[in-house]
């Protein structure tokens, strides 16, 4: 009897810390940034917000049908951890989303390293059905990302030279 009354303490500690450590873990991205489109890092200014925005320009839906695209516009960053994250599940053909991201509303301050992803297509797992393969097969993502003056409203800078992401990785054996 002397055990249990000595373990339950115990036990009760350490799942309370445990709760506490996973709480306190940043954000998982919904959809993991092995498959899309990721821009370099840029930095961002007190008084600035940065947008990140998404067409999806597939020819039309016979390529695609209806479903669209499912998409996910995420922040990083510059120690690659998530800051925020929209994910769009039916991206229609010739629709576009976007993400804001004030830099006032981030800690600290001044100039804050920041990094746009696109993460869309399929990222690996289980065979998916092969309509699911055709539909991110088509999937035409058009990216762009600007950097905007929060009292004005005028944008600073617009960038569209985002690179593919690498894909998985896959073990030689």
């Amino acid at each position: 009897m002397i055990a249990k009354s000595v373990l339950a303490p115990i036990l009760r500690s350490a799942c309370f810390t445990a709760c506490l450590a996973a709480y306190a873990q940043p954000p998982t991205p919904a959809i993991p940034p092995t498959q899309g489109l990721g821009f370099p890092i840029l930095g961002v200014a007190a008084g600035q917000s940065v947008r990140i925005n998404a067409l999806n320009q597939t020819p039309g839906l016979a390529l695609q049908g209806q479903a669209g695209c499912r998409i996910s516009l995420q922040f990083y960053d510059a120690e690659g951890q998530l800051v925020t994250e929209y994910v769009v599940p039916v991206l229609a053909v010739g629709k576009s989303a976007s993400l804001d991201l004030n830099r006032d509303d981030l800690p600290g301050s001044g100039r804050v390293s920041l990094r746009a992803v696109l993460a869309f297509g399929y990222s690996g797992g289980a065979n998916p059905p092969p309509l699911l393969l055709q539909q991110t097969a088509t999937c035409n993502i058009v990216p762009s990302l600007e950097i905007y003056d929060n009292d004005t409203q005028k944008t600073n800078i617009v960038v569209t030279d985002a690179k593919p992401l690498p894909g998985p990785f896959l073990l030689i054996p």
